[in-house]
């Protein structure tokens, strides 16, 4: 995907949903593949979307991406905003995000080869729906996420503040 933000969209739906998540593992996930596409532009090393972008990126990301998010954690004190670190749910949280990256970019690039390396061809998810699309569903899913983060955020302060009223009476 030319535009790797685009990714964020369906982690940030996914964490909206399912907020015991890793939401540091989901966010690095959905772009940490791409770098083997910022090798390709900036040192024509390697391919554009190489076997890096399939099953096989997936496994081999899974680890350090974990390890990275449970740097986060101990670095920035992050469980003051998220729920504390928890190393099974960062593995789901990491497959979830590389898995969705590699996905959604084998749906709209041909040279993927998103089962490598059990298969060296791309037949299984090319073309199953056009580019604008996959921006168009990444984008609302981005939206959607948004509106109920900021729901559930609203409504924990308003019942927090309700319940310190309650106890200052």
């Amino acid at each position: 995907m030319p535009f790797t933000p685009f990714h964020f969209g369906f982690v940030v739906f996914l964490y909206s949903i399912f907020p015991f998540l890793d939401p540091i593992a989901l966010l690095i996930g959905c772009v940490i593949i791409d770098i083997e596409s910022l090798f390709y532009l900036l040192f024509s090393i390697g391919e554009l979307h190489g076997i890096i972008h399939s099953f096989l990126g997936i496994i081999i990301f899974l680890l350090p991406v974990s390890l990275i998010s449970w740097l986060f954690f101990r670095w920035f004190k992050l469980e003051k905003y998220v729920k504390p670190f928890n190393p099974y749910f960062s593995l789901l949280s990491s497959f979830l995000g590389i898995f969705s990256h590699v996905f959604f970019d084998a749906i709209i690039y041909p040279e993927m080869m998103f089962l490598f390396p059990f298969t060296k061809t791309q037949e299984i998810l090319f073309g199953l729906w056009s580019s604008r699309i996959d921006y168009i569903i990444l984008s609302v899913m981005f939206c959607v996420g948004v509106i109920i983060i900021l729901t559930r955020i609203f409504i924990k302060r308003y019942k927090n503040k309700e319940a310190q009223l309650t106890d200052a009476d």
